[in-house]
């Protein structure tokens, strides 16, 4: 397995310091026999609530790229502008939340579920709660069945 990024190992730290277990770099097998992995699981057992958190970035080091009033006027929204670059690890959240990939009965061991996407993506704040809410929307369309409370953290390596 690669060694982690500095990123997934700053939001492992995180997560621990508000007292979940953590789990770097959870392998699971995809719907076409590969394999994956979930960058940092958090859990908090009391509460039930997990964290599925991937840190995607791309490009040179030094790229930011910024979500605006201007990229939405001619992309659309989060969604779009991303053109499934770094959402694209959503289209696995069918198969990651079923039974027997990280619990046995998922719905019996998560109450909350966040969804965190930290990425070299900076989203203007007066767009922030609208980008969410569209990923939101997304996670819901994917895994409607979930009964689950559902929240989405999109935070920058800016941060």
């Amino acid at each position: 397995m690669s060694e982690a990024m500095i990123s997934e190992s700053i939001v492992e730290a995180e997560w621990i310091l508000q007292g979940y277990w953590t789990r770097m770099r959870y392998p699971y097998q995809t719907d076409k026999s590969g394999w994956s992995d979930i960058d940092v699981l958090a859990y908090n057992p009391e509460s039930k609530h997990l964290v599925i958190s991937e840190s995607k970035v791309r490009g040179p080091k030094k790229d930011i790229f910024a979500y605006t009033e201007h990229t939405k006027s001619t992309y659309g929204t989060i969604l779009e502008y991303d053109n499934n670059n770094y959402f694209s690890f959503l289209e696995s959240l069918p198969k990651i939340c079923s039974d027997k990939v990280i619990f046995s009965d998922f719905t019996k061991m998560v109450k909350k579920l966040t969804i965190q996407l930290v990425s070299n993506y900076v989203i203007d704040d007066s767009l922030k709660k609208e980008a969410e809410k569209t990923v939101l929307n997304r996670v819901h369309e994917l895994i409607p069945e979930s009964k689950a409370k559902i929240d989405v953290r999109l935070d920058s390596t800016m941060d």
